[in-house]
């Protein structure tokens, strides 16, 4: 036997939007505008919502 008798029929399996890449690429479309999100808030909660106050056992009335 010479080779594989499919392999004509399977070739567009690996060409145009079905190459590896562009498969993994769609996999998961909103994973790095989440992350970027994520990284923002983070960054956000850091500089402007810092508790200076913690560790301080006074009851403020």
């Amino acid at each position: 036997m010479a080779g594989n008798p499919w392999k004509r029929r399977d070739a567009w399996r690996s060409q145009g939007a079905f190459t590896r890449a562009n498969r993994f690429r769609g996999a998961l479309p909103g994973f790095f505008w989440g992350l970027g999100a994520f990284g923002v808030y983070c960054v956000y909660e850091k500089v402007f919502l810092t508790n200076d106050h913690h560790g301080h056992h006074e009851e403020h009335h």
